[in-house]
């Protein structure tokens, strides 16, 4: 739980500038009037302007990239069925990456086919965040939401209740019957803000010089930075050392990074998986580090994730050893087929996922990575 913490506190790091580009500065609280609702597609579901005053709206923010948003889509989707004429459950796709000079307009298309792929898990109302990004800024941001994905249920027009979608079920129920003390709820929220607002702070400060040292590119100086936060707070160390791995593999030595590596996981400090997953994303390493990092997992019929696989099937095929990528793509298929039909891994596979699977098996089988 801590290391999962301190991953979220760099990861929102590393990420600020680019999510709170051109951010509203305007505060919004329990009880406000909600903002205005702004996209640049209405994917699914009757369109509306404005919030009806006689109906309660729950606005859930996801991204495509978010396990924990795709994870709460089915139970959104009962959710809605449940309280069908009653609630209108609108998901709102906000933060998808795109370049400083395009609009987010250009996230459309690979969000209209994400929904379209997972139609069945995602039975209620969905819009695109507009061109400016308003409903991330105006809503999450201002009310001081920095991940996703959160939730906000509206009643005559005004925010009652901001939150983990995992709430709702408590929630809902209470809104819907005016049994919901919003003002008490204000309270504590608040209360938990401050206290979050303070350690987010106070650890964020103790990342700053290493995100500086790192934009600088002095990278003797972040990593001593680094090793002396994890002697300091073992609670970092992990996460430390994987920021240490993945610069080294990307902007210092990647013989180096192999040689970490390899200690790293003898010493138990970061696992096979965790270097196998950030590996199989660069393009253009050695054959012999791709080959490394998929042989760790040697045995492909004990991999029971079909991510793993599917990451030991792309460092194979970039070593240009496609008989070994056949086999383990054709693994991680086979897992997938069996979560889907199981629901053993919903949102994290989906129908995309497997189609996605099978097209890189037909690329292998034709000798080519990608």
């Amino acid at each position: 739980m801590i290391y999962k913490r301190i991953l979220l506190i760099v990861s929102i790091s590393t990420l600020f500038i680019n999510i709170t580009s051109g951010q509203n500065t305007n505060k919004l609280d329990v009880g406000d009037t909600a903002p205005e609702i702004r996209f640049s597609k209405w994917i699914k579901g009757a369109q509306f302007q404005t919030f009806d005053p006689q109906k309660v709206y729950v606005m859930e923010f996801w991204a495509t990239w978010c396990g924990p948003c795709k994870a709460a889509m089915p139970h959104l989707t009962e959710l809605q069925k449940q309280y069908h004429g009653k609630v209108t459950f609108v998901g709102v796709n906000v933060w998808e990456k795109v370049q400083k000079d395009e609009s987010y307009e250009t996230v459309v298309p690979a969000v209209e086919k994400f929904v379209k792929a997972n139609d069945t898990n995602m039975g209620y109302t969905v819009i695109v965040d507009d061109k400016e990004q308003y409903m991330g800024n105006n809503w999450l941001k201002a009310a001081g939401q920095n991940g996703i994905p959160a939730s906000f249920v509206v009643k005559d027009g005004r925010i009652v209740w901001v939150g983990h979608p995992s709430g709702l079920d408590s929630i809902v129920p209470k809104v819907l019957d005016g049994s919901f003390d919003s003002k008490a709820f204000k309270i504590e929220a608040d209360k938990a803000a401050q206290k979050e607002r303070e350690f987010m702070e106070a650890q964020m400060a103790l990342f700053n010089p290493i995100q500086e040292a790192l934009l600088a590119k002095d990278f003797e100086k972040a990593f001593v930075l680094m090793d002396k936060l994890a002697a300091d707070k073992p609670d970092f160390k992990k996460i430390m050392d994987l920021t240490k791995f993945k610069t080294l593999l990307t902007e210092v030595d990647e013989n180096k990074a192999i040689e970490f590596a390899k200690k790293s996981i003898i010493s138990d400090d970061l696992s096979s998986a965790i270097i196998l997953g950030e590996i199989y994303k660069v393009d253009g390493l050695a054959s012999a580090t791709y080959l490394w990092a998929a042989d760790n997992f040697d045995d492909i019929e004990k991999i029971t994730n079909p991510l793993v696989a599917d990451a030991v099937a792309t460092c194979y095929a970039k070593a240009n050893h496609f008989e070994k990528a056949i086999k383990s793509q054709t693994k991680a298929i086979e897992i997938a087929e069996n979560a889907l039909n199981e629901s053993t891994m919903a949102g994290t596979v989906t129908k995309d996922t497997l189609d996605e699977y099978k097209n890189k098996l037909e690329v292998y089988k034709q000798g080519k990575s990608k």
